[in-house]
């Protein structure tokens, strides 16, 4: 199978950090990857402008690691491009994937098992029942 583009969910965790790598080992030469951090909207904002600024918050906080995520990806010879999406990690990063026609989605999860996963659920188990795009989940 040749993968021509991935979508990497990436929030910075040693976990996302590990879909990276997987991303980068994967990859051929013209694989395109692209890094998605996803900024969930604040629950409650009376105003509009409260969360244009919390937007912003989130865009000044995001850069400078997504920065890091490109300057990884050269020291391995790979272009990384990297993206901040608004709304519901794993709806965004499903929606975002169908939408680049990706041939891959590649998720970290911490891997916790038993009641406690399913009392916590996690993107990565959404990502997983959302997506007909295959994901790749690489456990802590």
């Amino acid at each position: 199978m040749n993968i021509k583009k991935i979508v990497v969910a990436y929030d910075g965790s040693t976990q996302s950090k590990k879909a990276l790598d997987w991303a980068i080992a994967m990859g051929s030469a013209d694989t395109e990857i692209i890094a998605v951090t996803v900024v969930r909207p604040p629950e409650f904002s009376p105003m509009v402008s409260e969360v244009d600024e919390f937007y912003a918050d989130a865009e000044r906080f995001y850069q400078p690691m997504l920065e890091k995520v490109r300057i990884y990806g050269k020291s391995n010879n790979k272009e990384i491009k990297t993206l901040i999406l608004h709304g519901h990690p794993a709806e965004s990063i499903v929606h975002f994937a169908y939408e680049q026609k990706a041939d891959l989605i590649i998720t970290g999860t911490r891997g916790l098992g038993g009641f406690k996963s399913l009392v916590i659920g996690s993107v990565a188990q959404k990502v997983v029942s959302y997506s007909k795009i295959p994901v790749l989940v690489v456990k802590e």
